[in-house]
């Protein structure tokens, strides 16, 4: 077995540490992050939607642009499985466990308390369908794709390692194999730990 690298050692500790504090301290730390959470869909709520319709922008162009006729791999490969498969295990894979619960679950949600304005009426409902649009629909997809494209740009056609700090290489050059590359790649495996604890079990 090859010997445990600084940033799994690192993310590890971090995700433990994490954990213990939910299970010995839940109630302040359930409140520390509602608060957070608060106060970055306040601050910061505008530039997720931005965000999210720039990547919808971004992957539409790159399907009608030069750049959609791109091998995601060397010029000799070919793909293993045809496009309706790829489909199909992408959608499973992805969006499957997520709609199959979010998608009842979140807007009835956002129906009885939506991020502004009264439960239960009208306009709550019309809401929770909108943000549950926004974050099960085109525009996540599009964030996926935007993030699978390049993880497979330089993975498979770059012959780079399948992290997310390769994809950092043309930005920032040799320093994604040092210290800067280690913190992208706990930064990344930490937000993916955050992510992952707010779903449902497989």
């Amino acid at each position: 077995m090859k010997s445990l690298t600084l940033t799994f050692k690192v993310s590890i500790l971090l995700a433990v540490g994490f954990v213990l504090i939910g299970a010995l301290f839940p109630r302040p730390l359930e409140a520390a992050m509602l608060q957070a959470q608060a106060f970055f869909l306040n601050v910061f709520g505008w530039f997720y939607s931005l965000s999210a319709t720039f990547f919808l922008l971004l992957a539409l162009f790159l399907i009608v642009s030069r750049y959609g006729k791109i091998r995601l791999g060397k010029d000799t490969d070919r793909p293993e499985f045809s496009r309706p498969t790829w489909f199909a295990m992408l959608f499973s894979a992805g969006m499957g466990i997520g709609l199959l619960f979010y998608g009842v679950s979140e807007p009835v949600s956002h129906y009885a308390t939506p991020p502004y304005g009264a439960g239960g009426t009208r306009d709550a409902a019309l809401l929770g369908l909108r943000y549950t649009y926004l974050h099960w629909g085109f525009h996540a997809w599009a964030i996926y794709a935007i993030v699978a494209l390049a993880l497979a740009y330089f993975k498979f056609r770059k012959d780079a390692p399948g992290l997310m700090s390769a994809t950092l290489q043309p930005i920032l050059g040799d320093r994604v194999k040092g210290g800067i590359g280690n913190r992208c790649l706990c930064n990344a495996l930490w937000c993916l730990c955050l992510v992952r604890a707010r779903l449902p079990a497989d």
